[in-house]
């Protein structure tokens, strides 16, 4: 005991004795003095203690004297400075060296700490936003992030503006439709689920539509349990977190970037399936894109920074009446003062989103010009752009941080986020415009007011142990409710033209009143111990409650593990490897329950026997979260100026929720079968994640040089138990032995023939398994070549193999209308020959692959495509020497997405899904189906961005 005492004793005098200073810096090219924004600032013998510059290079830290730093930065050298005595208020120039090192920037892998990427044991992929937007034009997320991590596919569902995005993260081994990741931005838990209160979700408003893409500076993307085990029961899917820019963090003074963006979109392919492609091709529009953004950077002194923008899009799709008019406002103060700091973010979105309905509907455009030769057989032109589909909303988020050092050196940490959005929706038919039988007008109004709130307080706790040791403790607290309310009324047969008020409407079809609440409170606790900055180890455990559980299940227990071991190259290797880390992890997270899941609910009812008491709905008290463990290993390595990357992950999901059948002998009416959730199911996921970049030229001025990278994925999954029973959904089913969404119906097997030799439709085999909705594999590659120091061109492309998709589109073209050429033309010909011939048969047996059964339609869908190419032109040099000095920084970028695409797919877009992503419903249900959705657009944008 009297040697534990004196070892606590020596260590609390040891962390008093150091002084902690703080100090401000900048990072900038030491050739072109251009800042260097994202470069990871290292302590070295605190790992934990680091931080990133920020969008202009600048950065603030507390160093102790005696303390080294470390500064890296993917395409530098490292840089190492050594502090024997550090000054209050010191200022430091950082001046980089280009090279080639591992990518060595601060992630937030863990909810209870942002850590160096060498000491994290999972794969984090970190995205370089400020960069990539500073020099590009993304219009939306899934553009910023598709492409650039490994083990995810990241796209819109839907071509149109405003759409949501569908996240396919590692090898998806889940039953469920809920398959967003968590996001965070600036610590606020953000609800990003889709919005169809007056449409359908293929043509859902995004939340994610709100996120201003000018305004974020890094993006870290946790992919799997093993990694996000820290954030709980709703982390399997994988987190994202969103850093937006912050004031400035070095020097006095006041920084000011002003950007212009214009571009415009059309359809990227054309439709040739079809006998009238042209009325399809003719109808879509020119969209076009004007966006005009600045911010405000100050540092007024060593204490205060703040940070202010104002952005202003107004953007028009391919599809006639699609437009997304948008203002978006955010600001950000830091106060940092001794052992004390405040920060505080806000952001307010104001926007209209005009959504005309274009798929999956009698009434969509895509439908009525595809179905029939003779185009709008269903409803007339003028009605469909008569009628107005739209989203307007309102939305406030912010957050609070509060940072302090208690005594002993115990550091405390609180935010409170929150996330407030109302949103208002209208679907309006004006009087005088037939739609099916009603000429008289129709209105839907709804009222949807999402609320998110989380607060998280943190302790954490470095000891300096003996010999290069070092221990961090923490412990986490975190607090989440999310609350959904919803209103709206459903109304038709307006008395006269030109009123369209509620209340002047003959009847009442129907009226709306939701509301749903998630309460979850989590603890997590970690010990991260290192040496040397070299060998990291960090074990942690996280206890979840919920009141989406069931009242028997008292609480979820999710632990995590891993390890990253920085090898030191042997004498041998000196030269040729410069850097080698070995890391491996195992960790836990959830999905938690459907609403209503755990509740039972019965209906009152007034009948002529008086009032009746009918069961609605049983909820399981047992019900548990879906519940997945991960195990991963991998290694990073920079050697010869190549980059490497490798990460082999296993995932088990134990605790799946699957819907049974209630037995009516229990008091459960029949029509309540295959709705009582039970986690009987399990399905195993594994794949391969491979990253390489290589440095292949470098002149010797070191102003050109040609980078290429690579990104392979390889995945896969498979149900172990879907409780004795198959599950499907149409045509895609959850069957033990099978990959999860498995396409499951019936082929044509060849035609049918009456007595007099004529053909009169397919032979439908059996049901069969024809292919999965994931690919077996996927990623992206490309290159990046930097001429005479300012000119830089980037290309990506995205690549998949091995999954499969339900053409809807084409399938009911072909069996209900008359427009699919490839049947039109045989039935043409079969006119033209004699039942019972040999020509005739083989005909009828060619037309009977395009006939009613839907395997006929379940479609390979591998493709290549050039997604994105950025051509940018760095003029700060120039530019600040015709202003005196005015001008900080110019750069112009011309930038082109989605410019070619090579698929095996017979309809016009292979990546495209009409769920619109992921959905709140119990059970399963389409995966992969392309029911007459709007293709991905080519897009064309220029930029000027100017600093001051």
């Amino acid at each position: 005991m009297y040697r534990i005492f004196t070892f606590l004793s020596i260590t609390l005098l040891s962390c008093f004795a150091l002084q902690a200073q703080n100090i401000q810096g900048i990072v900038h090219d030491k050739s072109t003095g251009v800042i260097v924004p994202g470069a990871s600032i290292i302590i070295k013998e605190r790992p934990q203690g680091g931080t990133v510059a920020d969008g202009n290079g600048k950065f603030s830290l507390v160093l102790h004297n005696g303390e080294t730093l470390l500064v890296k930065m993917v395409g530098y050298k490292s840089y190492e400075r050594y502090f024997a005595k550090v000054q209050e208020g010191q200022q430091v120039e950082i001046s980089l060296e280009s090279g080639v090192a591992l990518d060595e920037v601060l992630v937030t892998a863990s909810l209870a700490n942002s850590r160096s990427k060498r000491a994290i044991g999972t794969n984090v992929d970190h995205i370089d936003a400020a960069d990539i937007v500073a020099k590009s034009n993304p219009s939306s997320l899934a553009e910023l992030v598709n492409g650039r991590i490994s083990g995810a596919q990241v796209y819109n569902t839907n071509g149109k503006v405003g759409m949501p995005i569908r996240f396919d993260i590692r090898s998806a081994a889940t039953f469920s439709m809920e398959r967003d990741p968590l996001i965070f931005i600036d610590g606020v838990r953000y609800g990003s689920s889709n919005t169809a209160d007056v449409n359908s979700s293929q043509e859902a408003m995004s939340a994610l539509n709100d996120l201003p893409m000018n305004d974020i500076a890094s993006i870290d993307v946790i992919k799997g349990p093993a990694a996000a085990a820290s954030y709980g029961a709703e982390a399997a899917n994988g987190v994202v977190i969103i850093q937006t820019k912050r004031g400035l963090s070095g020097k006095k003074g006041v920084a000011v970037n002003v950007k212009y963006t214009g571009g415009f979109s059309e359809l990227a392919n054309k439709y040739t399936k079809y006998v009238n492609n042209d009325a399809l091709n003719n109808f879509f529009d020119r969209g076009h894109q004007n966006q005009y953004y600045a911010n405000l950077s100050a540092q007024f002194d060593q204490a205060n920074s703040l940070f202010f923008s104002a952005n202003s899009n107004t953007t028009s799709g391919i599809v006639p009446g699609n437009k997304d008019n948008r203002q978006t406002f955010r600001a950000g103060y830091d106060f940092t003062k001794d052992n004390f700091k405040l920060g505080f973010t806000a952001g307010y979105v104001k926007g209209k989103l005009s959504i005309p309905q274009s798929a999956s509907g009698r009434d969509d455009a895509i439908w009525n010009l595809m179905r029939d030769q003779t185009p709008w057989p269903f409803i007339s032109e003028e009605t469909w752009r008569a009628i107005e589909k739209s989203y307007s909303n309102d939305r406030f988020t912010g957050s609070v941080k509060l940072n302090y050092t208690l005594p002993f050196n115990i550091k405390l940490e609180s935010l409170v986020g929150l996330d407030l959005n109302r949103i208002d929706g209208l679907n309006y038919l004006p009087y005088g415009y037939l739609q099916g039988t009603n000429s008289t007008g129709a209105k839907q109004v709804s009222d949807r007011k999402n609320q998110n709130i989380n607060w998280d307080v943190k302790l954490s706790r470095n000891f300096a142990l003996a010999d290069k040791w070092q221990l961090n403790l923490a412990l986490l607290s975190q607090l989440t409710k999310s609350t959904e309310t919803v209103s709206g009324i459903s109304v038709r047969n307006f008395a006269v033209p030109g009123i369209s008020n509620i209340s002047s409407a003959a009847e009442i079809l129907g009226t709306t009143d939701t509301y749903f609440e998630k309460r979850t409170h989590g603890i997590y606790g970690e010990a991260f111990l290192s040496y040397n900055n070299q060998l990291f180890i960090n074990t942690g455990v996280r206890r979840d409650v919920s009141n989406m559980i069931g009242r028997n299940v008292a609480s979820i227990w999710y632990p995590t593990v891993s390890v990253a071991y920085n090898v030191k190259p042997f004498e041998f290797m000196q030269g040729k490897i410069d850097e080698w880390k070995i890391r491996a992890a195992y960790g836990e997270s959830g999905r938690l329950p459907y609403p209503n899941d755990a509740q039972t609910a019965y209906l009152i009812e007034n009948s002529s026997f008086g009032t009746l008491v009918r069961p609605l709905r049983k909820g399981n008290p047992d019900i548990k979260p879906e519940r997945t463990g991960e195990f991963e290993i991998g290694t990073d390595l920079s050697f010869f100026k190549q980059r490497l990357g490798f990460t082999y992950y296993l995932q088990n999901t134990r605790d799946a929720i699957v819907y049974t059948t209630l037995l009516p002998s229990l008091g459960w009416p029949s029509s309540l079968s295959g709705d009582y959730p039970e986690n009987v199911g399990k399905i195993r996921g594994k794949g391969i994640e491979v990253t390489y970049n290589s440095r292949v030229f470098t002149s010797s001025n070191q102003k050109n040089s040609l980078d290429l990278f690579v990104i392979f994925n390889h995945q896969s999954n498979k149900v172990i138990s879907s409780g004795g029973n198959d599950i499907i959904n149409t045509v895609n089913l959850i069957r033990p032995g099978l990959p999860a969404f498995s396409f499951y119906t019936g082929v044509s097997e060849g035609a049918n023939f009456n007595s007099n030799g004529v053909y009169t439709g397919a032979k439908e085999s059996a049901p069969q398994v024809l292919g999965k909705p994931f690919p077996t594999y996927n990623g992206s590659f490309g290159f990046n070549l930097q001429l005479v120091n300012n000119l830089r061109i980037q290309s990506l492309f995205n690549y998949s193999k091995g999954a499969k998709v339900y053409n809807i589109s084409n399938r009911n073209v072909a069996s209900q209308g008359n427009n699919f050429k490839t049947s039109e033309d045989l039935k043409a010909q079969l006119a033209t020959q004699t039942p019972g011939t040999p020509e005739y048969i083989a005909t009828a047996n060619e037309l009977a692959q395009y006939a009613g059964p839907r395997g006929n339609f379940i479609e390979k869908a591998d493709f290549i495509r050039l997604s994105n190419v950025t051509i940018s032109y760095d003029l700060g040099v120039w530019a600040k020497k015709q202003t005196n000095g005015l001008f900080k920084s110019c750069v112009l970028s011309l930038t082109g997405n989605n410019l070619w695409l090579t698929t095996n797919y017979g309809g016009i877009e292979p990546q495209i899904d009409s769920q619109g992503g992921s959905k709140r419903t119990r059970g399963i249900s389409y995966l992969s189906s392309d029911w007459t959705a709007v293709p991905a657009p080519r897009s064309y944008a220029m930029s000027v961005n100017i600093g001051f």
